[in-house]
C-alpha cells in the first residue's frame, strides 16, 4: 500500500486507526482516558493563551491588541481552571449535558400535552421526553460516574466507527 499525506484514503485509514485506538482507551481506561484528554485540552489552551500573550507583545503599536489580551486571559484562565480541576471540569460538562436534556424532555412533554388538547396523540414523542427527562436526571444526580458511563459508550462507538471505516477502505481498495 502506498501511504501519501495528500491521499485521501491513507487519511480514512489514519482515522480509522485514531478511532480503534480512542475506543479501546475510552472502553479499557474511560477514567484515564477523560482525564487525560481534559487535561491535553487544558494544555492547548495555556499554549495558545501563551501564543496570544507574545502576538501581543510582538504587536505593540497594532490595533486590535484588546481581542488578543481577552484571548490571553481567557485561554490561560479556562487553562488553569481546567489543569487545575479536570474531574470538576468533567462534571461541569456532564451537568451541561444533562441540562439539555431535562430541558429538551420537558419541551417535548410540553408538546405531547399541546398535541394532546389539539387531538393528537404522539406517543413516540411521550416516550422520547420520559428517555430525555430519565437520561438528565441520572445525569445530574451522578455526574462523574455518568460521565465514566457515557465515556464507555463513546469508546464502544468510536471502536465500531474505526473498525467500519478500516474494513470499508480495505474494501475499496481491493475493488480498485
Amino acid at each position: 500500500m502506498n501511504f501519501q499525506l495528500s491521499d485521501k484514503s491513507s487519511l480514512s485509514y489514519v482515522r480509522g486507526i485514531v478511532m480503534i485506538l480512542l475506543g479501546v482507551a475510552l472502553l479499557f481506561f474511560p477514567g484515564f482516558t477523560l482525564l487525560s484528554i481534559t487535561r491535553f485540552v487544558a494544555a492547548f489552551l495555556l499554549v495558545k493563551g501563551a501564543l496570544s500573550g507574545l502576538v501581543l507583545l510582538l504587536s505593540k503599536n497594532r490595533p486590535r491588541r484588546s481581542s488578543f489580551v481577552f484571548e490571553l486571559i481567557f485561554d490561560l484562565g479556562i487553562g488553569l481552571l481546567i489543569l487545575y480541576n479536570p474531574s470538576g471540569t468533567i462534571s461541569f460538562f456532564v451537568i451541561l449535558l444533562a441540562i439539555w436534556a431535562l430541558l429538551g424532555g420537558l419541551l417535548m412533554a410540553f408538546s405531547f400535552t399541546s398535541l394532546r388538547r389539539a387531538g393528537i396523540t404522539n406517543w413516540g414523542l411521550f416516550l422520547s421526553s420520559v428517555i430525555a427527562l430519565s437520561f438528565g436526571l441520572v445525569l445530574i444526580f451522578e455526574p462523574l460516574r455518568s460521565g465514566l458511563t457515557l465515556a464507555t459508550v463513546i469508546g464502544a462507538f468510536a471502536l465500531v466507527y474505526g473498525v467500519v471505516s478500516l474494513l470499508s477502505n480495505l474494501s475499496q481498495k481491493h475493488l480498485q
